[in-house]
């Protein structure tokens, strides 16, 4: 049934070959491309610092009461909506009018809950470090001002204030580096493969046999290119003109 299929045999030996053949070009490429994602992260994007500070959601309780289990899961369920008013317009805009400044970016500022405690976590991201302290620090003064406004309580307390960051967080230098890197190496690879698809000349004897199925019984070498063969005549041809060459001659005899 299946005696007359053809079938196409990957051969590794010709994928060694082809890489080989190309070896400058994919070592060249990535390292340029390293490079170029490297100076990029050094010389033209902007490094981001990154402040934080941490507040804690509490009951008001007196001094002499106790404080059971039902409190600190009732201080729990509040966290996710104190987490919402801290980004709230209302706080972001006492901010900026705090610090004077002309428009704050909320998609700068995280507030999210520090798991199975009471605490919230404010992390502020800026291109300058000394004012993504300052956002953090005023940002939990006006959150909390506005808690007791609204609420009527003290619940809310700042644990750990902003410090000036020293080391920016982004970009990653070396994280960059690589996947330029890489990103040369398979761009490389890929248009290596793509050439040799569509090259359909007839190169080797190894060839000949392949797609014309007739042994190589002698090599004219040519002396005019150096140290490359001239295999006969085939040099230089394409694989469906000596496929029809070899119909021709079949077809004479």
């Amino acid at each position: 049934m299946y005696e007359n299929e053809e079938y196409d045999v990957i051969d590794f030996r010709e994928i060694f070959h082809i890489l080989k053949k190309h070896i400058k070009l994919l070592a060249m490429v990535p390292i340029i491309f390293g490079v170029a994602g490297a100076l990029l992260s050094i010389y033209v994007i902007d490094p981001v610092y990154e402040a934080s500070t941490t507040i804690i959601v509490r009951q008001n309780k007196d001094s002499n009461e106790e404080i059971n289990i039902t409190d600190v899961n009732l201080s729990k369920s509040l966290i996710y909506t104190y987490a919402e008013m801290a980004k709230s317009n209302t706080v972001l805009d006492n901010t900026r009018k705090a610090l004077g400044l002309s428009e704050i970016n909320d998609k700068a500022i995280t507030v999210s809950p520090v798991r199975d405690t009471q605490i919230l976590k404010v992390e502020v991201e800026n291109i300058n470090p000394q004012l993504a302290a300052n956002i953090a620090n005023t940002l939990v003064e006006e959150f909390t001002s506005e808690i007791m406004r609204i609420t009527k309580t003290d619940n809310v307390a700042v644990v750990d204030y902003a410090i000036l960051p020293e080391r920016p967080i982004k970009p990653n230098k070396i994280l960059n580096t690589i996947i330029a890197f890489i990103l040369g190496e398979m761009m490389t690879l890929m248009i290596v493969f793509i050439k040799e698809y569509f090259d359909t000349t007839i190169k080797t004897e190894k060839e000949i046999e392949k797609y014309l199925g007739v042994s190589v019984i002698g090599i004219i070498p040519n002396f005019n290119q150096g140290e490359k063969k001239a295999y006969g005549k085939v040099q230089g041809k394409r694989r469906s003109e000596i496929s029809h060459s070899g119909s021709l001659q079949e077809n004479c005899h």
